[in-house]
């Protein structure tokens, strides 16, 4: 591992409609532009706390395909961005409070980033790097953009690299009878593996995971139940979840596995990884939009409790 560990993200970035709280598609009126994309995120969530992330990805020509480089670049993430046929894939979101169901629409087909393929691969992108981080998304969004994707794992686990794979099913994208097969490839191709509880069952269970990849460290978040880090000794180490309000529920998940590679990367143990990933997603979850944007000091903040309500005069 070199001295400044270094993480490269590969993934779609996207444009994200969101309507204003309580109105629907069916009879909306007005949407807030913003830009998202797993991948994207993480790598934000680890530039802002200060281990430098490079994101690579596919983009359109012309305005759209600007703003989202220019975006990513003003969160302090390095940009490999190759410019292709298509469009800037988008969605909808509709975000509800309990018991309305939020609701996502996606409208990504034909999207720049669609267009890529394994011939794209280049070696150069893998130079002074320490860890890859793909996601399942990738893998479900085409053939193309899915063969890349394998292809930089492999090259990345040849080339000494650490590789972090999260399963991130996406149930629109991809059918559940096909996720398997689709993200085997991938879950053998990786050091850490991030996996939703609820993703767990496209594989038989935990058990079936680790039939797959017996040397992975598996995370496992349960929502509000908290996460889990299972060693491949055998070892759990289990961390609550700390409970948050407020407007950014939308990439508290990527938050935690940007936070969770950060301290990984710079050695903490699973126990104290855990805990400072669980503090960062409920950082995320007080400030609107996609990225977590704060440091690692105020993450570790959450955790001494240090946090307060009056700003410090």
């Amino acid at each position: 591992m070199i001295a400044q560990p270094s993480v490269l993200t590969y993934g779609e970035g996207v444009l994200k409609l969101q309507l204003p709280p309580a109105q629907r598609l069916e009879n909306f009126s007005n949407v807030t532009p913003q830009f998202g994309g797993a991948e994207l995120n993480v790598a934000a969530a680890l530039s802002s706390m200060g281990t430098p992330a490079t994101w690579i990805s596919a983009l359109p020509v012309g305005p759209l395909g600007d703003w989202m480089r220019h975006a990513a670049r003003g969160l302090g993430v390095s940009v490999q961005a190759l410019e292709k046929p298509g469009r800037l894939g988008t969605y909808y979101l509709e975000d509800h409070h309990a018991p309305r169901p939020s609701r996502v629409v996606y409208d990504r087909a034909g999207s720049a980033f669609t267009y890529l393929t394994g011939q794209d691969f280049d070696p150069s992108w893998l130079a002074g790097q320490s860890y890859l981080h793909v996601t399942g998304i990738s893998l479900a969004v085409g053939a193309g953009p899915a063969a890349l994707a394998l292809q930089l794992m492999a090259a990345a686990r040849q080339a000494g690299l650490g590789v972090s794979f999260d399963v991130n099913h996406r149930r629109l994208l991809l059918p559940e009878v096909e996720a398997r097969e689709a993200y085997t490839p991938a879950v053998k191709l990786a050091d850490l593996l991030l996996v939703a509880d609820r993703d767990l069952g496209l594989f038989g269970g935990l058990a079936g995971l680790r039939a797959i990849n017996p040397a992975a460290l598996i995370v496992q978040t349960l929502g509000a139940a908290g996460s889990r880090a299972h060693l491949p000794d055998g070892q759990t180490v289990t961390q609550a979840a700390i409970p948050a309000t407020g407007p950014g529920r939308i990439g508290r998940g990527d938050a935690f596995a940007g936070a969770f590679l950060h301290a990984h990367l710079h050695g903490e143990n699973p126990a104290d990884a855990l805990a400072f990933a669980s503090a960062a997603a409920s950082l995320k979850t007080t400030t609107p939009g996609d990225q977590l944007q704060a440091s690692a000091e105020e993450v570790r903040a959450v955790l001494r409790l240090d946090l307060r309500s009056e700003p410090l005069r």
